[in-house]
């Protein structure tokens, strides 16, 4: 390799365009133009030519993570400590999965700290380690052109950074920041949202427009909920998202929100919207803070199910399918004097059913307007009813169908028994979607 290795020459100049582009303050902030670029060459340096470990059996790529974690001394020097200090918060973040992701934070943390260079001192110094880890072909695998690296970091640690070392979340996946939002919010019981996991994020799918949540209008669906009173939200914590809010006891609730839109730029944040599409939502429903707020009307250009909403029963506490036979003899029975009591309505209107990302719009034919809309959160069953396949329904509760106490079946007629299947299907693939109140 020669000692004037294009990736060395690409990072120097990097570390000019820093430089140029510093703010008024002297600091390097994490909109500097030049930083992202600046932070992978670093990460490329580092990844570049490991060996690969093991035997002949069984063998595994190295990675950079590794010898940097263990590279922790005992020097007396603030350098040291610093590093140190560095490399204690990095395992501690919850957020990070990969040792790709443990590399970008302990990056971005020793910029701040200007101790990058502490790990590369020791390590060109260790000629034994050095060829254990790297082939000689590599920049810190050579003796040369270790020494211009280690050189380059000297540089680097007189700069002063000032980046958001707490933004970390989406490192696994890419060097883009997210924009993160940090809320206090009043004490309270709820926040009024629905949240779905894919991939260890919680992506925010549902917000009652009456919530605390949704009164700040920066929320919206597809945002993603980060932590909750300094708790890491994931996976092995959706069953205690309840009782972490509770757990504040009349202090006000902390709230990290991480965007998946800028509100700045309006740009979309490209991790979250793949994790969107895995969940069928659309990115477009990132525009609207709450699935509850609209207009009322039926889009024009909008498609739907046609069929007549017959009318519906009140079912009580259970809100299996089993229901949905007892609340069609309970609406259509001969015996009752009056179309409308406190069990039942009959309503007998044509109407046009959308099924949606996140629920169910049912509206008049006549007048357009909304007159059934309920998320999927709400909806507890839907069938058909046994032996009449041309009637079905779906019973939704009097708030999110696991903690509901009220069931309330609403039914439908169509001539079409494939339309009927294709619905139903529609409206069971929605509401069997794991979703967590919160």
């Amino acid at each position: 390799m020669s000692v004037n290795d294009p990736l060395l020459k690409d990072l120097k100049g990097s570390v000019l365009g820093l430089i140029e582009n510093i703010n008024g303050n002297c600091f390097i902030l994490d909109s500097n133009v030049g930083l992202i670029e600046f932070c992978i060459l670093i990460e490329k340096v580092f990844s570049y030519g490991l060996n690969a470990q093991g035997n002949f059996v069984f063998t595994r790529q190295t990675e950079a993570w590794s010898w940097l974690e263990s590279s922790v001394n005992n020097d007396n020097d603030i350098a040291s400590f610093k590093y140190s200090s560095a490399v204690k918060f990095v395992k501690q973040e919850e957020c990070l999965s990969t040792n790709k992701g443990r590399l970008r934070a302990l990056i971005r943390y020793c910029l701040n700290d200007g101790c990058l260079y502490v790990p590369v001192k020791h390590f060109v110094r260790d000629s034994k380690s050095k060829a254990i880890i790297y082939k000689q072909n590599s920049i810190l695998g050579d003796e040369i052109l270790s020494e211009i690296f280690l050189s380059v970091l000297l540089q680097v640690s007189k700069i002063k950074f000032k980046l958001d070392a707490s933004n970390t979340s989406f490192l696994d996946y890419t060097w883009d920041l997210p924009e993160v939002l940090k809320l206090e919010l009043v004490p309270c019981k709820s926040l009024g949202i629905s949240v779905s996991f894919v991939q260890e994020k919680a992506l925010i799918v549902h917000i009652q427009s009456s919530s605390v949540l949704a009164e700040n209008a920066n929320v919206c669906v597809g945002d993603v909920l980060d932590s909750l009173n300094g708790v890491h939200i994931c996976s092995s914590v959706k069953g205690k998202l309840n009782s972490i809010v509770r757990n504040s006891r009349g202090q006000p609730v902390l709230v990290k929100i991480v965007k998946v839109r800028n509100s700045k730029t309006n740009d979309l944040f490209s991790p979250i919207v793949a994790l969107m599409k895995q969940l069928k939502l659309d990115p477009g429903i990132s525009f609207n803070s709450s699935q509850d707020k609209g207009s009322g009307r039926k889009n024009k250009n909008s498609t739907g199910f046609s069929a007549k909403y017959v009318g519906s029963s009140y079912i009580g506490m259970l809100g299996n399918t089993r229901q949905i036979d007892i609340a069609y003899k309970n609406l259509l029975s001969p015996f009752r004097q009056s179309e409308t009591d406190k069990e039942r309505k009959i309503v007998k209107k044509f109407v046009n059913i959308e099924i949606g990302e996140l629920g169910v719009k049912v509206y008049d034919c006549e007048t357009s307007q909304v007159i059934l809309q309920h998320s999927f959160m709400e909806i507890s069953a839907c069938g058909s009813v046994t032996l009449m396949p041309n009637y079905f329904a779906y019973i939704v509760g009097d708030g999110y169908c696991d903690v509901a106490t009220d069931f309330t079946c609403h039914i439908f007629y169509s001539k079409d028994i494939d339309l009927v299947f294709t619905l139903l299907q529609s409206i069971g693939q929605g509401f069997r979607r794991t979703h967590y109140a919160v």
